[in-house]
């Protein structure tokens, strides 16, 4: 999808030209289906027009936006936000996965005593 000229004044009646001008790069041969960049609404700051713009695209154009405004534009456009950092979540019990604070052989040793264990 793109966001044209149309679009933006059939959400925003009231944006004044000169705005839409500056939007277009300086196109001044503006009509209801001229595209509108959408790393120029992001560049242009304006909060309302981001919000409309990333519901209107998504990740298209929240991915334009810096990441310390990302989160906020995200709630408010209702985009789940996946760029949480990753949680350190360990299982010591899942034996695919190798310790890095253990050798080797130290792993190895302790699994055959538990299996001779439980074979006795």
């Amino acid at each position: 999808m793109t966001i044209t000229v149309g679009d933006i004044y059939s959400a925003f009646p009231t944006f004044s030209p000169e705005a839409m001008i500056k939007l277009c790069n300086g196109n001044k041969e503006l009509n209801g289906r001229t595209v509108v960049p959408l790393a120029n609404i992001a560049a242009f700051g304006n909060q309302e027009l981001s919000i409309f713009a990333a519901e209107r695209e998504g990740k298209n154009f929240t991915n334009l936006v810096s990441k310390q405004e990302r989160p906020k534009l995200n709630r408010a456009a209702g985009i789940k936000d996946t760029e949480n950092p990753q949680t350190g979540n360990k299982n010591e019990n899942n034996l695919n996965s190798i310790p890095m604070d253990k050798s080797i052989f130290d792993i190895a040793s302790s699994d055959n005593a538990a299996k001779t264990r439980d074979i006795m």
